[in-house]
């Protein structure tokens, strides 16, 4: 059993509450619990920061890991079915070889960045950058006959579908996946 799982709740747990704090029993028997059944690190701080933020918002003290408990559950569950029918495991579990799979499908320039991402703990922060990368890479790619194709396909539809056309003729073009880490 990694001890590294158990520390780092410990941890953001503290660092979010903004106080020295010390777990109680229920809440490392909850931990251990989360540990079995395979939440992912990741999800578990996301949930934390989630129960954290919304406290914030109320000025209210979240006063135990346990209060986190349902968050944790319920991000977990969507993120399993996020994943049903597609890969075996979700991206929470080890997001560093979707994230290799997209890095070898890019233009070289790009490839570290992706590749740097593995170091985040929150898988919807890597999707944010994900999307800020693949804006960068797209429009980097897109040369002025694409975006004038794009322009005459979708002629008087609104900039929004002329901004998706020219997106898609730059993938079909350079054969490029979409950079996220749910297919």
């Amino acid at each position: 059993m990694s001890t590294e799982y158990f520390t780092d709740i410990e941890a953001h747990f503290a660092e979010r509450r903004g106080t020295p704090f010390v777990l109680s029993a229920k809440d490392w028997a909850l931990m251990k619990e989360w540990h079995e059944a395979g939440v992912p690190l990741p999800v578990v701080i996301e949930a934390i920061d989630s129960c954290f933020d919304k406290q914030d918002a109320k000025s209210r003290k979240v006063n135990g890991l346990r209060y986190c408990r349902h968050a944790v559950h319920e991000l977990w569950k969507e993120r399993k079915e996020l994943q049903i029918g597609a890969a075996e495991t979700a991206p929470e579990e080890n997001p560093a070889p979707l994230l290799e799979l997209l890095a070898e499908a890019v233009p070289a320039e790009f490839a570290p960045r992706i590749r740097e991402l593995a170091k985040e703990k929150s898988v919807p922060r890597i999707e944010e950058k994900l999307i800020e990368l693949e804006e960068e890479l797209l429009m980097s790619l897109a040369t002025e006959e694409l975006r004038e194709e794009a322009r005459k396909m979708s002629a008087g539809a609104g900039a929004r579908t002329e901004e998706a056309t020219l997106r898609r003729l730059v993938r079909e073009k350079f054969g490029l996946p979409r950079l996220t880490l749910f297919r």
